[in-house]
């Protein structure tokens, strides 16, 4: 899949020079995390270890076809639990979710 193929699924992130131009702390780091994403093939890969975590923690509780590619949510998710997470997973991955869905794609938040 093309690196354009996949802007398709970032909200942000479309490529070199298109950083958010405000200063909202959400936006510019989901925007670093999808350029990672779109950027590194290795960050898609169903063996890197964030997909495992993401596989064994997360989608017995939050497994939804949401049309947001498993490998960006493991992402999301990993640096959602490193900068907000560490309470109980039910709440982590709950919190996230929300997160998630206000932030990535907020046409999903009351679904």
């Amino acid at each position: 899949m093309s690196t354009n193929t996949l802007y398709a699924f970032t909200r942000y992130y479309k490529g070199p020079g298109t950083e958010p131009s405000d200063n909202e702390n959400n936006k510019r780091l989901i925007w670093e995390y999808e350029q990672l994403w779109a950027e590194n093939e290795e960050e898609r890969s169903n063996d890197h270890p964030r997909m495992q975590e993401y596989m064994n923690d997360v989608l017995p509780l939050f497994n939804e076809d949401d049309g947001i590619p498993m490998s960006l949510k493991a992402l999301l998710y990993n640096r959602y639990t490193h900068w907000l997470g560490g309470y109980a997973l039910e709440d982590d991955v709950r919190k996230f979710r929300e997160f998630l869905y206000s932030h990535h794609r907020p046409d999903l938040l009351n679904t």
